[in-house]
């Protein structure tokens, strides 16, 4: 007696009405995506396993969208990266240098030659020089006499001047060390996710092997009592062993 054939009430493909799943027996979720592409379903009749399947992967599929909005903008690019086997590691220091203005460039030399010894014995050197010259060769018509405001005013302004350059460098080196930062946790983030793709790598070689070494055992048990009945009845045929197949991983 053939079994009754009803149709699903999506696809409209005749299946066993037994393998009709109901809608009240449905997830909230599946119910809603089915209606969210089948606006006119009315859910009075059941649907096939492969339109079940097909809104269950879909469920699936929004569950890792809503996880992957979640990332932040660096692991989005990690994984970016990752899909197209880009490299994440690279010289900052040199990718820095060249979108680099010339007074930026300007910037970093005078604070790197403000703090150095070189800066301090030229610079102690002068204001040495000023004096003796304003206080004993030009005793009597000094150009800046004691104490000294000429020098005062020209140290205030070169101290004011000094300050915001060196301060452009000291931003610009901690951009730096920001992007280095980003850099270092991006391939500890690529790292992390190689390391846990490798672990599933090897989780899933382990598992085809203990598969095949059990359909070998089991193999072996089958000959072993195929022989066992043979010596047992040498004068009755024993149908030879099925040709070994091997497992489907």
């Amino acid at each position: 007696m053939s079994k009754p054939k009803l149709s699903c009430s999506l696809c409209e493909s005749p299946v066993d009405g037994r393998s009709l799943r109901s809608p009240q027996k449905l997830e909230n979720r599946i119910i809603d995506l089915i209606r969210q592409d089948r606006p006119e379903w009315e859910a009075n009749r059941g649907i096939c396993p492969n339109c079940l399947e097909t809104y269950r992967a879909k469920k699936f599929v929004g569950y890792l969208e809503a996880e992957y909005q979640k990332l932040s903008e660096i692991e989005h690019a990690v994984v970016s990266k990752i899909t197209r086997r880009g490299r994440v590691s690279g010289v900052v220091h040199q990718e820095f240098e060249t979108t680099m203005t010339f007074g930026e460039r300007v910037a970093d030399k005078v604070a790197q030659f403000g703090g150095s010894w070189r800066f301090i014995g030229l610079f102690g050197g002068i204001l040495v020089a000023w004096m003796i010259v304003n206080a004993w060769a030009l005793a009597r018509h000094p150009f800046d006499p004691y104490p000294f405001i000429l020098l005062n005013l020209v140290l205030s302004t070169l101290a004011a001047l000094q300050a915001p350059v060196i301060m452009m460098s000291q931003n610009r080196q901690a951009h730096k060390d920001r992007m280095q930062a980003n850099q270092d946790y991006e391939i500890n983030l690529m790292a992390e996710i190689e390391i846990r793709d490798l672990h599933d790598k090897l989780d899933s070689l382990r598992f085809k092997q203990w598969h095949e070494l059990w359909h070998i055992q089991k193999r072996q048990i089958e000959l072993l009592e195929h022989l066992c009945e043979r010596t047992a009845n040498p004068e009755t045929k024993v149908p030879a062993p099925t040709p070994y197949v091997p497992p489907e991983l």
